[in-house]
């Protein structure tokens, strides 16, 4: 039984689906909710307010680290400053990422994903302002479009710059 043949004669469609069963069967997605923690593993954690490493752990909430800087006493996490602080729904956020990948629109994500299109649209402007931060604000420039017509009403207007219609002649 030659895999390849097999890989070969499927659809587009089939192949994104078994694409799909495939990463959740050999977790190749990394988990974003780990990805963190284990990067800051041996690195010294600063304070993302005042920049100290003057710290102490301030608990576990969620299954997230917390710490508390003895300088500004403020509180944080391992995702604060990132694009995932503030989500409560990393797992769906995570299969957005996937989606927005794929070009799928914020209405279809919203609706696969059973989320509301304001949800989408915040993690769209998270996705997008992390990646800025990382290229140096290479999301920013003109925009342009081809001409836009629209129709103009002037009902009710007392200066027009036609003749007025005339329903009886």
């Amino acid at each position: 039984m030659d895999l390849q043949l097999i890989i070969d004669e499927l659809a587009d469609q089939e192949r994104k689906d078994l694409l799909v069963i495939l990463k959740k069967e050999l977790g190749e997605t990394p988990q974003l909710h780990k990805v963190r923690s284990k990067i800051n593993e041996n690195q010294k954690v600063h304070c993302p307010h005042c920049h100290t490493d003057d710290i102490y752990g301030h608990g576990i909430y969620k299954g997230r680290k917390r710490y508390k800087c003895k300088q500004c006493s403020k509180t944080f996490n391992d995702f604060t400053g990132t694009a995932i602080s503030g989500i409560k729904k990393v797992d769906k956020f995570q299969e957005y990422i996937e989606l927005t990948l794929e070009s799928i629109s914020i209405r279809k994500a919203a609706k696969k994903l059973k989320v509301s299109t304001n949800t989408i649209f915040d993690w769209r402007h998270k996705i997008l302002s992390a990646l800025s931060m990382v290229n140096g604000n290479s999301f920013v420039g003109i925009v342009e479009c081809d001409d836009k017509q629209f129709k103009i009403n002037e009902k009710g207007s007392r200066k027009l710059d036609r003749k007025a219609y005339t329903q009886y002649t």
